[in-house]
């Protein structure tokens, strides 16, 4: 019986040591410069750091840049009520000069 106890111990363990796969896709990433805007469609959404970027409400979402940084946003495609969430990783740079 103390057998069986140390195997499954032994089980458990090695179950926790391997990773669990990832079933999340990456963020689409958008460069965009300071003042920029780009249209992601969907049903509105939004930004981590509205400092960074901002998201329109409303249907046809669009992102505008406001000043340099990252931020991640997120808008909903197909409709309100149901669909999927869309996450975008938004890098803004400042315009040269």
């Amino acid at each position: 019986m103390r057998t069986d106890l140390l195997l499954a111990a032994s089980l458990s363990l090695s179950a926790l040591a391997v990773p669990a796969a990832s079933t999340a896709e990456e963020p689409q990433r958008l460069d965009l410069k300071v003042g920029a805007k780009a249209a992601i469609g969907g049903f509105g959404g939004i930004c981590d750091d509205l400092g960074v970027a901002t998201i329109t409400a409303g249907t046809s979402a669009t992102i505008t840049a406001v000043k340099a940084g990252t931020t991640l946003c997120s808008s909903r495609v197909g409709g309100p009520d149901g669909g999927v969430r869309k996450i975008y990783k938004v890098v803004v740079t400042a315009e040269k000069g």
